[in-house]
């Protein structure tokens, strides 16, 4: 999948975490809603392009460029970044650290966090439709596993693309529709 589609994905993955999993951010102020929103939202979107940091030529290889380096040459791409109990790992140890702040920056923190993670396992999800797919049992196994067998920039990245924005359209008009029809 090519960076629009992964950051598609990971904004789908925001706007689902915000409505479904962190009902709370809702249910704040109108104003502190949008910021709780926007905190998930941007964690989303770096996270939907965090796991190719294992690709020196990709969007963030590119601006991590040392740290890329360091893994593509070590790791190879689509190792061990791109497998689930590395991203679940990663995220527990960020989510723990957020612990060590109190107050706003706390929750802001931990909602960025959340974004970042379900971000991430929106880019391997993407990567499962891929003919590569992604090594999900990695370091168990390097056998990759794929859901479909698109081509990378061809017709999945379209289709993320046509996908993504209806399933945002059909989450927002769902909390949209009971305010508009309140007695």
């Amino acid at each position: 999948m090519n960076k629009p589609a992964h950051l598609m994905g990971g904004l789908t993955a925001g706007v689902a975490v915000s409505k479904y999993l962190e009902p709370t951010i809702i249910n704040s102020g109108a104003v502190d809603s949008i910021v709780n929103i926007g905190v998930v939202l941007c964690g989303a979107l770096l996270g939907s392009l965090l796991p190719d940091i294992d690709h020196r030529n990709s969007y963030i290889g590119r601006k991590l460029r040392v740290a890329s380096f360091i893994i593509s040459k070590t790791l190879g791409h689509r190792s061990i970044v791109h497998t689930p109990i590395v991203i679940f790992a990663f995220s527990a140890l960020l989510y723990s650290l957020t612990t060590q702040f109190t107050g706003i920056i706390h929750s802001l923190s931990r909602l960025f966090v959340i974004g970042m993670s379900y971000g991430m396992f929106s880019h391997l999800l993407l990567d499962m439709l891929t003919r590569r797919g992604i090594p999900l049992l990695y370091p168990f196994s390097s056998k990759s596993f794929r859901i479909a067998n698109f081509k990378g920039g061809g017709i999945g990245d379209s289709l993320t693309m046509i996908i993504g924005p209806i399933l945002i359209g059909l989450m927002v008009l769902d909390s949209i529709i009971p305010f508009l029809f309140r007695t």
